[in-house]
């Protein structure tokens, strides 16, 4: 039975990666990231290496079925340099980032008001 549910739960994220997927345009995909937090969650972290010269876009999908709205940050050690979360409490379905040098950049997810969530980001880049 729970591997069942585990199956079932993997499919589902699975399906959202698909649909959010659509939301990139014209960029071309590089990887997903699936993020499902409990209610008091710290974000969740992934690395990744950008290229300078590069345009990144990032895509978030929240899942539905949980109060929790997905925030991500794209940080560069502790500067903060973009997030979809803009200054009036509304969400950018996606964001772009502008890479000006090339190393290691980290993706921070968590959900607004510490809310149980679910969600998916889809790392693009955009052809010149």
């Amino acid at each position: 039975m729970l591997t069942l549910t585990m199956n079932h739960s993997f499919a589902q994220s699975d399906d959202l990666v698909n649909v959010c997927a659509l939301g990139i345009g014209n960029a071309t995909y590089l990887k997903d990231f699936k993020v499902k937090l409990p209610a008091n969650s710290p974000a969740q972290k992934f690395s990744v290496i950008l290229t300078k010269g590069f345009v990144y876009k990032f895509v978030v999908c929240n899942a539905e079925g949980y109060e929790g709205k997905a925030v991500i940050q794209l940080s560069e050690g502790s500067n903060a340099l973009v997030s979809n979360l803009k200054p009036d409490g509304s969400f950018a379905e996606a964001v772009g980032f502008s890479c000006q040098k090339t190393g290691m950049y980290n993706i921070f997810c968590s959900f607004k008001n510490n809310k149980e969530g679910a969600a998916v980001i889809i790392m693009s880049y955009i052809t010149k």
